[in-house]
């Protein structure tokens, strides 16, 4: 298991240092975006739990590393979602808010959900693992827009994200 916690950040500082030339990029929606460059340092060093104290652990089924990279125009907002695997995220650009409802069950999909707490991540702030297992929709509330990298440690060929179902 070791190993593969190696290899997990091994593929998150490859996926930084892509997202880091300061090169320009094209995205999904065929724009060019300068990304912005910035000094080396650690971007989490030894975290053990989420923003919202869930201690971190690893996937008991077969291990996958997925690496993304999200660019959400302001006023993007996702639907109701959770994930039952951490991930390592990183805002490379803008902010990313996150609203919690720690309340609903996983097993209620068409619950009415709410939120109950929330929690913003700013670029430059240290990298957090995202909460799994809760209830959640993220949403990029600034002026600009958000650019954000997410490495998952899940289990091979499973989904992602569970959608609320309305």
């Amino acid at each position: 298991m070791k190993n593969i916690f190696k290899l997990f950040i091994i593929t998150l500082i490859l996926t930084s240092c892509v997202v880091n030339t300061g090169d320009s990029i094209t995205t999904e929606s065929g724009l060019d975006n300068n990304m912005v460059s910035f000094e080396n340092g650690d971007i989490m060093t030894s975290v053990t739990e989420d923003p919202l104290g869930t201690k971190f652990s690893y996937p008991t089924g077969e291990a996958a590393i997925t690496s993304q990279i999200k660019r959400w125009a302001p006023g993007f907002q996702s639907p109701w979602h959770y994930h039952p695997y951490t991930g390592v995220a990183y805002v490379i650009q803008g902010e990313l808010t996150v609203n919690y409802d720690s309340e609903t069950s996983l097993d209620e999909l068409d619950a009415e959900k709410k939120i109950i707490t929330s929690q913003t991540y700013k670029a430059g702030d240290k990298a957090f693992l995202g909460v799994a297992n809760m209830w959640h929709l993220s949403e990029n509330k600034g002026s600009e827009d958000l650019i954000f990298i997410v490495s998952w440690l899940a289990e091979k060929d499973k989904a992602l994200a569970i959608l609320e179902q309305k």
